[in-house]
């Protein structure tokens, strides 16, 4: 698949599969860290590292939140067709949401998303 799959987790916690620190999981497609960057512009998020594997941004999870509702935003590229998918214009992924990773979340709490290469 040509895009990403965001991860958020807590700083300090564990983003791998099935851990309980995992707050938020989708995929995305080309263009779906765009969220992100504009987050790095305006101050309300930092860039660790560019590169796709992954990229890593920190925010604050009072900055995060209303974002995270936003997302993920349907795919407005053009077609992408790989091996075993075909991406169309108006695709989006299911969010999938930790409800006690969620709970445990407090607005000055430091938060990361990485952002994984997925082509």
């Amino acid at each position: 698949m040509l895009g990403w799959q965001i991860i958020v987790y807590p700083e300090g916690g564990k983003s791998h599969f099935g851990s309980p620190d995992r707050v938020a999981t989708w995929l995305t497609g080309l263009g779906g860290t765009k969220w992100l960057e504009a987050m790095a512009k305006d101050g309300r998020a930092e860039v660790l590292k560019r590169g796709g594997y992954p990229c890593s941004y920190r925010m604050l999870w009072k900055d995060l939140l209303p974002e995270l509702l936003e997302q993920p935003q349907p795919y407005q590229g053009p077609p992408v067709i790989g091996e075993d998918y075909v991406m169309e214009k108006g695709w989006q992924s299911i969010k999938e949401i930790n409800r006690e990773a969620l709970a445990r979340c407090l607005p000055d709490m430091v938060m990361r998303v990485d952002a994984w290469d997925q082509s």
